[in-house]
């Protein structure tokens, strides 16, 4: 019986692999669909960036809008519900006449879709496992990375062989698997009931570093959009051939993976200490900066430039939930987990645009590039210089007084599950730490 329950704890693994790396694998080759649209409708960088950001601004704040139906009716629905949609939402674009359609069904309804079936199916991970809930969780991350290396590729030999409104067909019907990944995610009969968390809670925007964490988030979040929207159309103005421009996403999506498997491999201290916080944050933030004109001359220097954002963006993903973590507790996390999100939709909204007027204006990528650089590198040192402050852990002495002072809100823990022993209030209060 225990080893059929463990078949079965580990298949909802797998689903939310599948999901992560189907959402991943479309959004993350939004710069493709970039070149792909503006292509065929004959407008502007500043009208074809709207899909893209809609896409993910929709999809990052969907994930956090509707939670009350993972609450209600449970990851299982919710999943199976953002496939439908989502698989109906790229359906559509076969018929779409105008770019506003595009707007509607691949960027609002399709982000609606990925929005509902994203974070529920982590969610449902996370409820099925208390011990070996990093590796399981470390495996449905991993689709993130896998999808990023596969769907830019499939999707240029899709092109190639059914146009481009063929392959939003099919992307349809891969989509359309989010149902099946949902539906092995049923509810299990001992489970406790889920309680989420507020949408917007007033305890978290109390701590100043809180507010540094959502401006960093913010600037990650325009300055990676940026690159992943204009990197195709940059390397074809550079005389890149579409078939080998595709190939640069998946180094990206290589290059995160790998960095990130590096860094779990190494232990939790590794991406935090000093030496290490410079080097990959604030060093690599410089030379993606400032090196891009330079590297995007040629294909080897391009492919340079991909395999140095990729390492650095999965390192950087790594080292802000460490040290978010570190810094001010996963109490505050999880009860800001709406800010976050919202910084980040904010960011993947206005980075296309923006980056696409200044195209427009200057006829040039390089300064479009010039900007993402500097937000990608502005958002890490806001995080390395709060990393630097003096972080001291509290004594054994001090647990007392901590506990005492911790109020029912500070008590939530991050996975969403109520405190109900003193075991689990130790460690919470094991993973405090005072700056001073």
């Amino acid at each position: 019986m225990q080893e059929e329950e463990g078949c079965e704890r580990w298949l909802v693994v797998i689903a939310a692999f599948f999901t992560q790396f189907i959402i991943c694998g479309v959004t993350y080759s939004l710069g493709i669909f970039h070149v792909v649209f503006k292509d065929v409708f004959y407008e502007s960088h500043f009208d074809t960036s709207w899909i893209g950001s809609i896409l993910l601004y929709i999809t990052a704040l969907s994930s956090v809008m509707f939670r009350f139906v993972t609450s209600y009716w449970g990851s299982r629905v919710s999943v199976m519900l953002g496939g439908f949609l989502a698989a109906a939402g790229l359906a559509l674009c076969v018929v779409v006449q105008e770019l506003y359609q595009l707007y509607l069904a691949f960027g609002l309804l399709t982000g609606v879709g990925f929005g509902l079936a994203c974070s529920p199916s982590i969610v449902a991970v996370e409820r099925i496992f208390i011990h070996g809930r990093y590796q399981a969780l470390s495996v449905v991350v991993a689709g993130i990375g896998a999808g990023i290396i596969t769907f830019p590729i499939l999707i240029r030999y899709l092109l190639d062989y059914f146009a481009w409104r063929g392959t939003m067909l099919i992307l349809s019907g891969i989509a359309l698997n989010l149902c099946v990944c949902g539906a092995t995610m049923r509810p299990r009969p001992h489970d406790k009931e889920l309680r989420l968390l507020p949408l917007l809670s007033c305890h978290p925007m109390r701590h100043p570093l809180f507010h540094g964490m959502c401006i960093a988030n913010l600037f990650w979040s325009f300055g990676s959009t940026v690159i992943y929207m204009y990197l195709p159309a940059y390397a074809l103005s550079q005389g890149t051939s579409f078939e080998t421009t595709t190939l640069l996403v998946s180094c990206v999506g290589m290059a995160s993976f790998i960095s990130r498997l590096i860094f779990a491999f190494m232990g939790h201290n590794s991406t935090l200490d000093e030496v290490t916080s410079v080097l990959c944050s604030v060093g690599l933030g410089v030379v993606i900066t400032g090196i891009c004109p330079l590297l995007f001359e040629h294909y080897p220097g391009q492919i340079g430039y991909t395999l140095l954002f990729g390492f650095y963006s999965g390192f950087w993903t790594t080292f802000l939930s460490q040290v978010s973590r570190e810094l001010i507790g996963p109490e505050y996390i999880a009860l800001g987990n709406g800010y976050l999100s919202f910084m980040v939709a904010l960011g993947s909204l206005t980075a296309g645009p923006a980056a696409g007027l200044l195209i427009q204006e200057e006829n040039e990528f390089e300064h479009a590039f010039y900007l993402a650089g500097a937000c990608l590198l502005w958002s890490s040192i806001i995080m390395v210089m709060f990393k630097l402050k003096r972080c001291v852990a509290p004594s054994r002495d001090d647990y007392d007084k901590l506990k005492e002072k911790m109020t029912d809100v500070q008590k939530v823990p991050l996975m969403l599950e109520d405190i109900n022993s003193k075991e689990k209030v130790q460690m919470l209060a094991d993973e405090i730490v005072v700056c001073v």
